[in-house]
């Protein structure tokens, strides 16, 4: 009786740390999304602006 109380508290740890294993990487992945994200938002506006300095740039040679 002692044994099966001992192994079901070891595998209910066992359980919970798997748990928090997989919380935790779900939340360093949805962290890395984040910053990612915001990354890639701030290259394409720097983008947006080269491309229409060189849009103006063209228009004004062509004239």
């Amino acid at each position: 009786m002692e044994s099966t109380v001992m192994i079901s508290s070891l595998l209910c740890n066992i359980l919970i740390g798997c748990f928090c294993i997989v919380v935790l990487s779900w939340a360093v992945v949805a962290i890395q999304t984040v910053i990612n994200d915001f990354k890639r938002e701030k290259r394409e506006e720097k983008k947006a602006a080269q491309d229409d300095e060189y849009h103006i740039k063209r228009m004004e040679a062509l004239k």
